[in-house]
């Protein structure tokens, strides 16, 4: 037991530069230099313990300082007409990253528990979204986004944990104000499997059988395709009220998979199909 009495004093400081050029009425592009800062958090400093909702043992660092990101990013956007785009590179260099990552096991009186500890590091983070939205006519219209970002130790020189992998979203929509305002959209969805992170896997001594056993906790999940379903319309009610009527359906084939960033992919598949109904009353 170690009696601490921190006194936290972090200054943080943020500034932004950008620039436009148009190239005519529909196309843009943006530069744009942002400095940010980021003091840590509460969990990452004074962590020390079980972490019950994680089912694992979270270390902090009182000694942690405050990051400080320099982000640089171009925008090319078209605004106007039937096909609209916009395409968005960045590059963003992060001192005094904090990362958070698996180091082994701790045995305790209530069972044998993964632990993880914050750590500094130089990190950088590289990638682009893509927006795409094309109009067939007035009532269907078709939507594409596509996502990519590496991240990087530079100190160890590996890819840093828990990375998004690249995404890509593909919906057809469907709208008709003459309808109730009826808006409809399909949407597909595909995640790639991540194929950059770091090594963080462990042995560990099983007693029992007398054996050591690999503990793999980097090996991320397999690519994943969902679809999803949306639906809204809008009902007057009388001349100042409307009600909106919302229904969605998520993972509409009941696909089971398992999320590279959600912290409980250790244990069990991510949620199946899912129905949401939403009322919605303007007054």
């Amino acid at each position: 037991q170690i009696l601490t009495n921190p006194q936290p004093d972090f200054n943080n400081l943020s500034a932004s530069l950008g620039a436009t050029y148009t190239f005519s009425n529909n196309y843009k592009l943006f530069l744009n230099y942002g400095l940010s800062s980021r003091a840590p958090n509460p969990a990452e400093l004074f962590s020390e313990g079980l972490h019950h909702s994680a089912s694992r043992i979270e270390l902090g660092d009182l000694l942690f300082e405050s990051e400080i990101g320099h982000n640089i990013s171009i925008s090319f956007q078209k605004k106007a007409g039937a096909f609209v785009f916009a395409i968005n590179p960045y590059i963003n260099t992060i001192n005094n990253f904090i990362v958070l990552e698996p180091t082994g096991i701790q045995q305790t009186i209530r069972g044998n528990f993964q632990v993880w500890e914050y750590r500094q590091t130089n990190a950088q983070l590289l990638g682009f979204d893509v927006d795409i939205n094309y109009n067939f006519n007035k009532f269907f219209g078709l939507y594409s986004q596509f996502s990519l970002v590496k991240g990087y130790d530079r100190e160890r020189d590996e890819p840093l944990i828990n990375m998004p992998p690249v995404s890509t979203k593909n919906a057809l929509v469907y709208q008709n104000q003459k309808l109730n305002n009826l808006w409809v959209q399909l949407q597909s969805e595909y995640v790639f499997r991540q194929n950059e992170f770091p090594d963080n896997n462990f042995e560990v001594f099983i007693p029992e059988t007398g054996t050591t056993e690999l503990v793999d906790v980097s090996t991320p999940p397999p690519a994943y395709h969902l679809f999803n379903f949306d639906a809204t319309m809008d009902f007057k009610m009388n001349s100042k009220s409307t009600l909106g009527l919302g229904f969605t359906i998520s993972n509409l084939l009941n696909t089971s998979y398992r999320n590279y960033l959600n912290r409980f992919r250790f244990y069990a598949d991510d949620l199946g199909r899912n129905f949401l109904l939403t009322l919605k009353i303007n007054y």
